[in-house]
């Protein structure tokens, strides 16, 4: 698992009040733990809330292709008992991740078989929306939704400061003994630190221009279909194009086009059906060759470098500020880990939490 370096707690830090700044998936498993050993969690989110599922500004990958792998599906079912079968009743299709899948793996087709292995397959706004079901129930999760954080100042009290403003404009004040960052790829925390004479960490960077198109279908009918999900893996530089072609809520598949370095990005159907009859997969375009997307439109997705800072060399960092997520560590999508990845971060959270402050004051143990 990623480690995280920074110092989070401190031997007499309180349990107070805990802010998560962000309402992914990240700050969502992160509130949730929370809530079991703070008297008050509040989670910031800058879009507005949703009375149904659909995808939000602040989450431009949510309608491309995700995979929950089982690792984090366990983690889920662990924190929000019974959340599996409720996406089920949503829509949420339930497969084999061995025997329903067709998988061209860098030019090989991996032999499928019943793995009795069963992943839940549906789009990340079915995900996120049932999660923030589940913690709207939870008595001390707040919420501010439309609120940007402006600033955050550290203490010498061990209490942090969080500024927030509405969509009125109106600018609070926020005392909080933790503060978990979750805010994603566009997370302020180095302005922060800098600011409070922290100075800002060390990162790894490696430039992948990596872009994923997609398209909804209403379900394939093709006589040749006999698997749920496809999956064409690139092995760039070689083979730098890719796709999948996946199952979700509303008996819908939704497919996606995957490119490392390629500025040919299929931007209407035509372009999108040449695209998919490039891969090593011939199935990706067989099967949707004829059928009718419920959208003419393509909605693409940029992805231009993995990230990650190094905050385990830094020397001296605030008490009660926790950097998770992709506001952390960006991994590359294709592996399909970054879901999983922020719920093995919120079990760890929750692991060492339960141990108490003393044996938590050092964060390498979140690795």
């Amino acid at each position: 698992m990623r480690r995280i370096g920074q110092r989070m707690f401190s031997k007499k830090m309180n349990r107070d009040r805990a802010v998560v700044i962000g309402g992914g998936i990240a700050g969502k498993l992160a509130a949730r733990v929370l809530s079991e050993f703070f008297q008050e969690v509040i989670l910031i989110e800058k879009d507005k809330k949703n009375d149904h599922f659909t995808n939000r500004k602040g989450v431009p990958q949510g309608n491309q292709g995700h995979v929950l792998l089982k690792s984090g599906e366990e983690i889920i079912e662990e924190l929000f008992p019974g959340i599996i079968q409720e996406l089920s009743r949503n829509g949420a299709k339930k497969t084999d991740f061995a025997g329903d899948l067709l998988w061209s793996h860098h030019g090989t087709q991996k032999i499928r078989f019943d793995s009795n292995v069963f992943i839940s397959q549906q789009s990340r706004p079915l995900l996120e929306w049932q999660i923030q079901q589940r913690l709207e129930k939870i008595h001390n999760i707040n919420f501010r939704f439309d609120c940007k954080v402006q600033n955050l100042k550290f203490n010498t009290d061990e209490m942090n400061t969080i500024v927030i403003e509405d969509i009125n404009g109106v600018v609070t004040d926020l005392l909080a003994d933790l503060v978990i960052d979750a805010s994603g790829a566009a997370a302020l925390h180095n302005q922060w630190l800098r600011a409070s004479g922290y100075g800002i960490p060390t990162k790894t960077e490696i430039k992948i221009d990596l872009f994923y198109a997609s398209m909804v279908f209403k379900k394939i009918a093709h006589e040749s279909i006999n698997w749920h999900s496809l999956l064409a893996f690139p092995n760039p530089p070689e083979v730098e194009r890719g796709g999948m072609i996946s199952p979700i809520e509303g008996n819908r598949m939704l497919v996606t086009l995957i490119g490392y370095g390629t500025k040919e990005i299929p931007k209407n159907k035509d372009s999108f059906l040449e695209y998919a009859q490039t891969l090593n997969q011939p199935e990706m375009y067989e099967v949707i060759k004829n059928e009718s997307p419920l959208s003419e439109e393509v909605q693409v997705y940029r992805f231009p470098a993995l990230r990650r800072y190094h905050f385990e060399n830094q020397r001296n960092f605030p008490t009660g500020l926790l950097v998770i997520g992709d506001a952390f560590c960006r991994v590359d999508p294709v592996f399909a880990q970054g879901m999983s990845l922020a719920a093995m971060e919120a079990k760890a959270l929750r692991e060492i939490l339960m141990k108490g402050p003393k044996q938590a004051a050092v964060n390498k143990k979140l690795s």
